[in-house]
């Protein structure tokens, strides 16, 4: 099976080759690491992968925790989207950021040559059968955290039920989000007796965020009252306008910040912008012009501080499928949040938030209109759902530190 599977994804990588040379020339460069070919490390090493930015800022408070409980040895953190390595090289506090290789026999070897790690651990579902099995040849310990199945997920994987329980095999320990997922690999065939609920570590990614640029800053003070659509995907910001349309006829001095997921779509969502002659002005050319209605923000690691600024929230990545994203870092500004029915990543965090009142869910762009105009008219109910969502990202802290020890634990049982 391991000899399909790598044959299958060679041939899958070269077809789509040209794809990515025309679609996602920025990848390119990252080609040499991602065949294994990363900076040597030097001394032994913790390896931690984190795969884009929601991971990496997930893995910072477990970084910490991990100095403190393997003294002496080098953090390496990869990635494997340019924005997540920009977050990790911006301040992850680790000594090394590389790309995570392909899932190559030959990238994988080279990889873990160059990097030598006593340990791996592995944010969230990423499954990789041939890394798995390198690091069991040499006898180097993998953990999952923070590991979630979604029912995506959850139907691709059982395609392949009977070789499944073989490669988890390659996990020292899998720490799970929920019982709902710890049952869901253990039905896959995760060995039982290795298998945990820790929670969810996004919880206690840390609260405080780098102060805004002066400038931006004093662009969103201005723009008040400020709907801020984060985090969007491609067939969402036609939407996400449609709602900011219908939503001026009653708001008329509402602003609106749209942070596209993907920064090659900048140019494209500028243009969705202006074909509804719409006046938008990029975070980039601030202060550019002082009456726009729409501020693209077209800039990495600062959408979190702009939460502050806003009147509500719209969570991107929801109105389409496409997963959703994490509804925390608005919810520690006691923002209210508003997301649409894709949450299929963020299945139990999006349950235990409607359940407490602490965040509103909507079917399409009617819904988010009629929302957040009842928001924008009611400041006590936004209030009180901004309380609420604070209240719960609060209460449901302390994965971090049940999963470093457990993670110590394994390791100080395997050394004993």
């Amino acid at each position: 099976m391991y000899a399909l599977y790598t044959a299958v994804l060679t041939a899958a990588l070269i077809l789509a080759s040209p794809w990515y040379l025309v679609r996602f020339r920025k990848y390119m460069p990252t080609l040499r690491e991602r065949l294994g070919f990363v900076p040597p490390q030097t001394g032994p090493a913790i390896w931690v992968h984190a795969v884009s930015v929601g991971e990496v800022r997930a893995v910072d408070r477990m970084i910490e925790g991990l100095r403190d409980a393997f003294p002496g040895r080098r953090l390496v953190l990869s990635t494997t989207t340019p924005t997540g390595r920009a977050l990790a090289l911006a301040g992850s506090g680790v000594d090394g950021v590389i790309y995570f290789p392909l899932d190559l026999p030959g990238a994988v070897a080279r990889g873990l040559n160059r990097v030598r790690p006593e340990l791996v651990i592995v944010a969230e579902t990423e499954i990789w059968p041939n890394f798995l099995r390198e690091c069991a040849r040499r006898r180097t310990p993998v953990f999952m955290v923070n590991g979630r199945i979604s029912d995506t997920s959850y139907g691709r994987y059982r395609l392949a039920a009977r070789w499944l329980p073989r490669v988890l095999e390659g996990y020292r320990l899998l720490g799970m989000q929920s019982e709902e997922d710890s049952r869901r690999v253990l039905d896959l065939g995760a060995p039982r007796d290795r298998t945990r609920v820790l929670g969810n570590v996004k919880y206690d990614a840390p609260a405080s965020t780098p102060a805004l640029d002066a400038a931006l800053d004093a662009v969103l003070s201005a723009m008040q009252p400020l709907m801020i659509a984060a985090s969007t995907a491609a067939g969402e910001e036609p939407l996400v306008l449609e709602a900011y349309g219908r939503l001026r006829r009653s708001h008329p001095g509402l602003r609106l910040l749209i942070a596209p997921r993907r920064p090659e779509r900048f140019g494209e969502v500028e243009a969705m912008v202006a074909a509804r002659a719409l006046r938008c002005v990029r975070r980039s050319a601030l202060p550019g012009e002082p009456d726009a209605e729409v501020l693209l923000l077209d800039s990495i690691g600062e959408l979190a501080a702009a939460f502050e600024h806003a009147a509500v929230v719209f969570m991107g990545g929801t109105l389409v499928p496409r997963g959703g994203h994490n509804v925390l870092e608005p919810a520690r500004f006691r923002k209210p949040v508003v997301f649409g029915p894709h949450m299929e990543n963020f299945r139990d965090m999006a349950r235990t938030f409607l359940d407490a009142g602490a965040a509103v869910q909507v079917a399409d762009a009617s819904e988010l209109a009629r929302a957040v105009d009842r928001m924008l008219n009611d400041p006590e109910l936004a209030e009180r759902i901004g309380a609420s969502a604070a209240r719960v990202a609060e209460r449901n802290r302390g994965a971090t530190a049940r999963t470093v020890g457990a993670i110590r634990a394994a390791m100080n049982g395997a050394t004993a």
